[in-house]
């Protein structure tokens, strides 16, 4: 499949009309519903014509799409094309470098332009055979979305699709819309002009879908508006709200499907403990309320399935990652939607029984909870707040503000979704990383058997200590929210009581922690730190129990080298939810000579490998370390 030559079938189907407006080296074509004469053959330019825009133009313009008039249709942002045509103009009356063209793109075109001007080894003049090489391979690759896909590895569609908006055409393809049942009958069944959306805002729309088809890993954002209100109103309006949350938490790829619906559900807490129950994945809360003149929208996403306690009465805290999002209302709306992290330390969630309460650190009663989840409190620190954006509520006394209208509220509108992935997890270390660290831990040439990882297996007690079972010589590895990664090497087994109530507590267990990167200068590479021999000890709970503190007081579900690494911590005395939620600390005295702190010390001298002393895992491998083949 050698393609179409630039002379042979690039006006296919125009009519002698059209046919005349073309010069200059210059072929009609539709980008996304803007028709243009396109100078082609600016392409051909030295540094350009190794381009895939040049090969898809020149040489595969036969596997394009056209439109109902027979030209050619590229899938893009019209003004990308714009700007392009423009620019490809300049350079033929030698009015511009080159480079201008190459380094000097908007930021807003860098999706298209990326792309397009990617260079590719495929030559506009075929070759014989090179239709089997991996030149021709990597074309299809960058190039597919833009290709029919009638065509073997085109993936841009069968179908232009156009309405008229505003007096202009908007047009994409069936393959971007197909996913988009409405907006799909919108270009597809109704054939007046479009009324209630404005061209700016379809616009935006469209592109936004689009770019989603051509990357759907990536995490591809809602556009802004300077009224975004209105764009927010015209995605809903197309049923595309769905697909805005999970961009909104950079999940594009994964799935969405709403639990409970003020609109037509009870919104009682045990309706939402008994359809939470064994879900796969995380939760998406969305709230609604009106303040004043002002329509509030935000979310919580809470990246964990919400776990209830088996005791009604009792209260259980789960080590979750947690984001809140302002969709409208709190910040200028030419900001979008805004994202505000929670710190790394308050990465949890607290779940109380149906006929109990969440408490305070004090153990007392955050006042008398009510089973109506549309009675809500919502705050933020001033610090919480993210930086280039602008904030329109007010702050109370003690500097805390809120994404609502006000701090207690009641919600006119309650959504609450299940977001899950069927994605494996990436590994915390690359192989060559991981080997690197396996390498500091013997003498011996070791590699390491991945027994369980809690993003794909799950994070409760009883699922780890069954993958890891009887293993000894165990590598984890742990990977926190604030991107700081730190492992632990255990010699012996992480053995489990035989009665679920007790704890098992193995001495003379040689243990090593490593900080992988983070907490020491870059420089300073994988730094080791030794545990004191009398502290060479690990306590492991039974399935139905807790490991305690010096105290006495029930701390959490594993302990390592003398209570250096917690896994499960629990609150106030309570058990854990999950293995989730950790902490891990050093003594001063641990930290090696020769190698850059950077983290800082607690009152009682304390450091920490994590990125704080407490935090929530963003994932844990753990590995046993097995003699390589050959070795020794």
């Amino acid at each position: 499949m050698n393609g179409s030559s630039s002379n042979s079938k690039g006006t296919a189907g125009i009519s002698s009309k059209q046919a005349d407006k073309i010069c200059h080296g210059a072929m009609l074509l539709n980008a996304g519903g803007s028709v243009m004469a396109f100078p082609r053959d600016s392409l051909l330019h030295d540094e350009l014509k190794g381009t895939c825009l040049a090969v898809l133009l020149h040489r595969f313009d036969s596997w394009m799409l056209t439109d109902t008039t027979g030209i050619h249709f590229i899938d893009t942002d019209p003004f990308y094309f714009i700007w392009l045509a423009v620019k490809l103009r300049y350079l033929r009356d030698n009015r511009i470098d080159v480079s201008e063209i190459c380094e000097g793109c908007p930021s807003a075109f860098a999706f298209y332009h990326d792309r397009f001007l990617a260079k590719t080894d495929l030559t506009i003049e075929p070759q014989t055979g090179d239709d089997k090489s991996d030149a021709f391979r990597g074309f299809i690759a960058e190039m597919r979305a833009f290709i029919d896909s009638s065509v073997a590895g085109g993936k841009g569609g069968s179908e232009v699709l156009s309405v008229c908006v505003d007096g202009c055409a908007v047009a994409t393809t069936d393959a971007t819309l197909d996913d988009f049942t409405a907006l799909y009958n919108r270009f597809t069944k109704l054939t007046g002009p479009v009324i209630d959306v404005s061209a700016d805002h379809l616009r935006k729309i469209v592109d936004y879908l689009r770019r989603i088809r051509i990357a759907p890993d990536a995490a591809t954002p809602l556009p802004t508006s300077s009224s975004f209100d209105e764009l927010l109103y015209a995605c809903e309006m197309y049923g595309l709200m769905e697909q805005v949350y999970l961009s909104m938490i950079g999940k594009s790829h994964s799935h969405i499907k709403c639990i409970l619906k003020s609109s037509h559900d009870d919104c009682e807490f045990e309706t939402l403990v008994q359809r939470a129950e064994g879900l796969q994945g995380g939760l998406l809360f969305v709230i609604e309320c009106e303040h004043e003149t002002r329509r509030h929208r935000f979310a919580c996403h809470v990246d964990g399935p919400l776990i209830a306690p088996s005791d009604p009465k009792a209260e259980l805290r789960t080590g979750r990652p947690v984001a809140f999002y302002s969709i409208s209302g709190a910040f200028k709306e030419g900001d979008g939607i805004v994202m505000i992290a929670v710190p790394h330390d308050w990465q949890n969630v607290d779940v109380a029984g149906i006929q109990g309460a969440v408490n305070d650190g004090m153990g007392v009663p955050r006042g008398k909870p009510v089973s109506d989840l549309r009675h809500c409190q919502q705050w933020l620190r001033t610090g919480d707040l993210p930086d280039g954006k602008t904030y329109r509520g007010s702050f109370d006394g003690d500097g805390r503000t809120t994404l609502a209208g006000s701090r207690d509220f009641t919600s006119t509108r309650l959504e609450i979704y299940q977001v899950w992935s069927t994605r494996p997890a990436d590994p915390i270390l690359s192989a060559d990383g991981l080997q690197a660290l396996i390498k500091m831990t013997s003498d011996a040439t070791m590699t390491g058997k991945l027994l369980y990882k809690g993003e794909r297996d799950g994070w409760a007690h009883k699922t780890m200590m069954a993958k890891v079972g009887k293993a000894a010589d165990l590598l984890f590895v742990i990977k926190d929210m604030g991107g700081h990664v730190l492992a632990s090497h255990l010699k012996r087994q992480l053995k489990l009581p035989d009665n679920p109530t007790d704890v098992e507590r193995t001495i003379n267990c040689p243990v090593t922690f490593y900080s992988i990167s983070g907490a020491f200068e870059e420089g300073d590479g994988i730094v080791k730190i030794a545990v004191p021999n009398n502290w060479q000890w690990v306590v492991v709970a039974g399935t139905e129990a807790e490991v305690t503190s010096s105290q006495g007081v029930p701390r959490g579900s594993v302990c390592i080298g003398g209570g250096r690494l917690w896994l499960g911590i629990g609150k106030n005395g309570q058990p854990a939810g999950d293995m989730r939620l950790c902490q891990q600390w050093l003594r001063r005295s641990d930290l090696p000579d020769g190698k850059t702190y950077r983290g800082d010390f607690n009152d009682d001298g304390q450091a920490t490998l994590a990125a704080t002393l407490s935090f929530t895992c963003a994932d844990i491998e753990i590995y046993t370390l097995q003699a390589s083949e050959g070795s020794g």
